[in-house]
Protein backbone atom coordinates (compact mmCIF):
# COMPACT_ATOMS: atom_id res chain seq x y z
CA UNK A 1 0.00 0.00 0.00
CA UNK A 2 1.40 3.07 -1.20
CA UNK A 3 2.16 5.97 1.63
CA UNK A 4 -0.80 8.25 -0.12
CA UNK A 5 -3.59 5.57 -0.04
CA UNK A 6 -2.73 5.14 3.66
CA UNK A 7 -3.34 8.67 4.45
CA UNK A 8 -6.40 8.34 2.28
CA UNK A 9 -7.56 5.58 4.38
CA UNK A 10 -7.32 7.83 7.61
CA UNK A 11 -8.94 11.42 6.33
CA UNK A 12 -12.40 10.23 7.43
CA UNK A 13 -11.41 9.12 10.70
CA UNK A 14 -12.42 11.42 13.95
CA UNK A 15 -10.23 12.50 15.84
CA UNK A 16 -11.69 11.78 19.28
CA UNK A 17 -12.25 15.27 21.71
CA UNK A 18 -9.88 15.47 24.75
CA UNK A 19 -13.33 15.94 26.93
CA UNK A 20 -15.04 12.54 25.08
CA UNK A 21 -11.29 11.36 26.02
CA UNK A 22 -11.30 12.54 29.77
CA UNK A 23 -14.79 11.02 29.97
CA UNK A 24 -13.55 7.11 28.70
CA UNK A 25 -10.72 7.40 30.86
CA UNK A 26 -13.20 8.70 34.24
CA UNK A 27 -15.48 5.92 33.00
CA UNK A 28 -12.44 3.40 33.00
CA UNK A 29 -11.82 3.65 36.34
CA UNK A 30 -15.14 3.80 38.15
CA UNK A 31 -14.40 0.47 39.87
CA UNK A 32 -11.40 1.89 41.67
CA UNK A 33 -13.29 5.25 42.39
CA UNK A 34 -15.96 2.95 43.88
CA UNK A 35 -13.42 1.46 46.17
CA UNK A 36 -12.74 4.73 47.97
CA UNK A 37 -14.14 5.85 51.11
CA UNK A 38 -16.71 9.47 50.06
CA UNK A 39 -14.03 11.86 51.12
CA UNK A 40 -11.47 9.72 49.09
CA UNK A 41 -14.20 9.90 46.31
CA UNK A 42 -14.50 13.78 46.07
CA UNK A 43 -11.05 14.09 45.63
CA UNK A 44 -10.81 11.91 43.20
CA UNK A 45 -13.45 13.64 41.37
CA UNK A 46 -11.89 16.77 41.81
CA UNK A 47 -8.72 15.45 39.88
CA UNK A 48 -11.52 14.73 36.43
CA UNK A 49 -12.79 18.48 37.18
CA UNK A 50 -9.03 19.84 36.86
CA UNK A 51 -8.67 17.71 33.68
CA UNK A 52 -12.16 19.68 32.18
CA UNK A 53 -10.83 22.51 33.64
CA UNK A 54 -7.84 22.55 31.43
CA UNK A 55 -9.56 21.57 28.49
CA UNK A 56 -8.30 24.05 26.60
CA UNK A 57 -4.57 23.31 27.15
CA UNK A 58 -5.50 19.46 27.13
CA UNK A 59 -6.87 19.72 23.96
CA UNK A 60 -3.37 21.31 22.47
CA UNK A 61 -1.46 17.68 23.86
CA UNK A 62 -1.56 15.11 21.52
CA UNK A 63 -0.99 11.97 23.40
CA UNK A 64 -2.12 8.16 23.43
CA UNK A 65 -1.89 8.56 27.49
CA UNK A 66 -4.73 11.00 28.16
CA UNK A 67 -4.34 10.56 32.21
CA UNK A 68 -1.21 11.62 32.08
CA UNK A 69 -2.79 15.14 31.09
CA UNK A 70 -5.47 14.56 33.33
CA UNK A 71 -2.98 14.02 35.97
CA UNK A 72 -0.75 17.13 35.39
CA UNK A 73 -4.05 19.36 35.40
CA UNK A 74 -4.67 18.04 38.77
CA UNK A 75 -1.21 18.81 39.86
CA UNK A 76 -1.27 22.61 38.13
CA UNK A 77 -4.58 23.05 40.40
CA UNK A 78 -2.97 21.84 43.75
CA UNK A 79 -0.14 24.06 42.79
CA UNK A 80 -2.34 27.03 42.46
CA UNK A 81 -4.09 26.27 45.84
CA UNK A 82 -1.04 26.02 47.51
CA UNK A 83 0.45 29.08 46.51
CA UNK A 84 -2.98 30.94 47.28
CA UNK A 85 -2.32 29.12 50.61
CA UNK A 86 1.41 30.32 51.23
CA UNK A 87 0.18 33.90 49.96
CA UNK A 88 -2.33 34.02 52.68
CA UNK A 89 0.02 32.61 55.47
CA UNK A 90 2.44 35.11 54.38
CA UNK A 91 -0.21 37.90 54.90
CA UNK A 92 -1.30 36.61 58.29
CA UNK A 93 2.55 36.34 59.17
CA UNK A 94 3.12 39.97 58.54
CA UNK A 95 -0.51 40.43 60.62
CA UNK A 96 1.42 39.24 63.44
CA UNK A 97 4.55 40.63 63.61
CA UNK A 98 3.21 44.00 63.08
CA UNK A 99 1.64 43.97 66.40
Amino acid sequence: MSNATKRMKTLGRTVRTYRDAVRIEEARWKDFRRTLRPSQRNRFDRIFDCARGFADAGTMMVTPRIIEVILLSAVLEILGELDEIQRRVQVLEEKIDNK
